[in-house]
């Protein structure tokens, strides 16, 4: 498990490589990228929650992803994904064994799910 609290400015979280049985992030203000494409084994759940500024998410392509994204004040930009319901899922999900859930929660500014 991963618990990430930021504070204020830009950071990068490159978390592809690590083996993951869950994310919590919690950002301050500013832009934020949290790369979650690795080749995961197993599935987990993630939780980021905005504060000020924009939050990118990206996501992998050969791993079912389905995430939740609402919004506080800003816009929702989902790439490579098809809104289901009240979520997001990408052309993996229902057909890989491993499933990545991911909630994100927005403060004030703009989200970002990219799948690549």
């Amino acid at each position: 498990d991963l618990m990430v609290q930021l504070g204020a400015g830009e950071s990068d979280l490159d978390l592809d490589s690590l083996t993951l049985k869950g994310v919590d992030l919690k950002m301050g203000a500013g832009k934020t990228t949290v790369d979650l494409t690795g080749d995961y084994a197993k599935g987990f759940d993630a939780s980021i929650q905005g504060g000020v500024g924009e939050a990118t998410v990206l996501l992998p392509s050969g791993v079912g992803v389905k995430a939740k994204a609402q919004g506080g004040l800003g816009k929702i930009n989902a790439e490579g994904l098809e809104r289901v319901g009240d979520s997001y899922v990408n052309d993996a999900y229902g057909e890989s064994d491993v499933t990545l859930n991911v909630d994100v929660q927005g403060g004030v500014g703009e989200i970002n799910l990219k799948v690549v």
